[in-house]
């Protein structure tokens, strides 16, 4: 179970700071020449396409963790 929480807690870091890293790019280089309609029209189809692609990448790269860290105790 100790082990469940902690890559659960590694996936939803990895989720937290792609979104971040994803949003703040976004935010300095797109937002300045958009108006509010389409500030509000981008994020919802940056929420509806951009954060479960990046879901599944942290769910990917969780795995990844874990089937390392279990070849390397073997």
């Amino acid at each position: 179970m100790k082990k469940l929480i902690i890559y659960v807690g590694l996936a939803c870091i990895n989720f937290i700071a792609n979104f971040a890293i994803y949003n703040f790019s976004f935010n300095s280089q797109a937002t300045h020449f958009l108006t509010e309609e389409q500030r509000v029209d981008s994020a919802l189809l940056m929420l509806q396409q951009t954060a479960p692609a990046y879901a599944v990448s942290a769910i990917v790269i969780t795995l990844l963790f874990y089937f390392v860290s279990k070849k390397n105790k073997e």
